[in-house]
């Protein structure tokens, strides 16, 4: 009896297991389907690269109000899917320097069902435009730019995920779709979306950006980058064995953007979901056939799961960080590992004593007091090695090779230009001040023991600029021992100083 009952609950299980496998099979199927008819229609030659301002681009919004309209989302305003904004460029015509384009948002709502959670918001964006047509023929007779990856790919993922969560009866909060225009001339769907105050933005939650997300076969990894803005976000990360998933804590790419910018300016959590650059974005052979529609539906699945969570969860909160490329508080404080390579020299302060250069490094950590992204305080603490070469005596011809290892104390004040801010690239000067403490020397003088001849104490002034790329910085560094390094009376009326040049490397976390 017991073994009969054993036998008809594994079986009854095994079914209910095989049945729910199947279902998913049949729904991800349906998924790759529609996903592949949306990816055709807006990426299709027809449409001639889908520019912002041109009929290609205006017959895709339509497209995508009317998949809006069959999924049973609400107009976002109460009448009409359409954000319509000026654009303006320069004119061609003589005599009018300026002409106006009209870009196009296309919104839908999902509203909330919670009676207090469905007056915040989670904002789901994808761009649609794309370049339009090349000058000239630039691939076997093609001159069309049909962007199927970029982001045919990201806006089909956005019409499906408005099915699916209308289809399972919406969230808690009220989902906002928005498939953004413009975001190839400068993001400004997006930021226009927040400038007309379309959503209160203190109530929305979060955003994300889905860009270039058909390519899941070639990259092998669907990649979430942002994670660090939302507190505890891998509490509401779904888990899967259908795709790879692989979450980065902030953007910190100074060559890419997406529509996140403009909301974590203003200190909205944000998300940019996307399967990487393995694609031939921004090239003519960005067609609709070279999408990975089954990693693309997977993509889907995943997605979908993501969102409910952070549709649902109660506690889902801020954290207060945000990637360097879009949001600098007033004040902020950030460290991270820095290094520098290049050359010291003693350069004789009394006497004649000839010098020539020698090896100098540096390995420590940084530490950013940063004001409004322009101007920063930036005391570190560095372990040296510090090489010279000299002649030890008046006369003499040879060089002592001396090794020394030190402790470095360096306090600079940095302007950054542009503000840190305003463009992932930008330059910046410094002035330092630094104190040297030498924990040990060497030389190769039997007779010149090192703290003998040498103080253990210096300290010094520095000037440089150099050129930032995100959260990474590399500078150009001349720094001045404003300390003799002879003990007094030792040789007499000869002293030395230290002159540093240096290339620096830094990151900040």
């Amino acid at each position: 009896m017991n073994k009969l009952y054993f036998f008809t609950l594994f079986f009854l299980l095994t079914g209910v297991s095989t049945l729910l496998q199947a279902q998913e099979t049949d729904t991800r199927t349906a998924s790759r389907i529609r996903l592949r008819e949306h990816v055709y229609n807006l990426a299709s030659d027809s449409l001639t690269g889908r520019l912002l301002g041109t009929e290609g681009n205006l017959i895709a919004g339509e497209y995508i109000a009317g998949c809006f309209a069959d999924a049973g989302l609400d107009e976002y305003n109460g009448t009409s899917y359409f954000h319509y904004f000026d654009v303006k460029i320069p004119s061609v015509v003589p005599d009018i320097p300026i002409a106006v384009i009209e870009g196009c948002n296309v919104i839908g709502i999902l509203p909330g069902t919670h009676p207090v959670l469905k007056n915040e918001f989670v904002v789901i964006g994808a761009h649609y435009d794309h370049l339009g047509l090349a000058a000239g023929r630039i691939a076997d007779g093609d001159s069309i730019y049909n962007g199927a990856d970029d982001n045919a790919s990201g806006t089909a993922l956005l019409i499906e995920l408005a099915g699916l969560l209308k289809e399972q009866g919406g969230l808690s909060r009220t989902v906002v779709f928005a498939a953004f225009d413009g975001e190839e001339q400068g993001l400004l769907g997006s930021e226009q979306f927040l400038i007309d105050s379309l959503f209160p933005q203190d109530r929305i939650r979060a955003m994300i950006s889905l860009d270039m997300v058909g390519y899941y076969r070639a990259s092998g990894v669907l990649k979430i980058l942002g994670a660090g803005t939302i507190e505890n976000f891998r509490g509401l990360l779904p888990q899967t064995k259908a795709l790879k998933i692989r979450t980065f804590p902030f953007e910190i790419s100074p060559f890419t953007a997406t529509d996140t910018k403009p909301f974590a300016r203003v200190g909205i959590p944000t998300l940019h979901i996307t399967t990487g650059s393995r694609s031939p974005y921004h090239k003519a052979e960005d067609q609709a056939d070279g999408i990975d529609y089954d990693g693309l539906a997977a993509v889907a699945g995943y997605v979908q799961k993501l969102v409910m969570a952070m549709g649902t969860d109660a506690s889902m909160a801020p954290s207060g960080n945000y990637s360097v490329l879009h949001y600098v508080p007033s004040y902020t404080f950030s460290w991270g590992p820095a290094s520098a390579l290049g050359t010291n020299r003693f350069v004789h302060t009394r006497g004649a004593l000839e010098g020539k250069s020698a090896f100098y490094a540096s390995l420590g950590a940084d530490f950013r007091f940063l004001w409004k992204g322009f101007l920063e305080l930036n005391p570190g603490i560095n372990l040296e090695y510090i090489g010279a070469r000299h002649a030890p005596y008046p006369g003499i011809s040879f060089m002592n090779r001396i090794h020394m290892c030190a402790l470095n104390v360096p306090f600079s004040l940095r302007v950054y230009l542009p503000e840190f801010n305003k463009l992932p690239v930008g330059v910046y000067a410094w002035a330092t001040a630094y104190y040297r403490y030498y924990i040990a020397g060497q030389t190769y003088d039997p007779d010149f023991v090192f703290f003998d001849v040498f103080k253990r104490n210096e300290w010094g002034l520095g000037l440089g600029f150099g050129l930032r790329a995100s959260v990474f910085q590399v500078g150009f560094e001349t720094r001045w021992g404003m300390t003799d390094l002879f003990r007094s009376g030792v040789l007499q009326d000869y002293n030395v100083k230290n002159r540093t040049q240096t290339i620096r490397f830094s990151y900040f976390f």
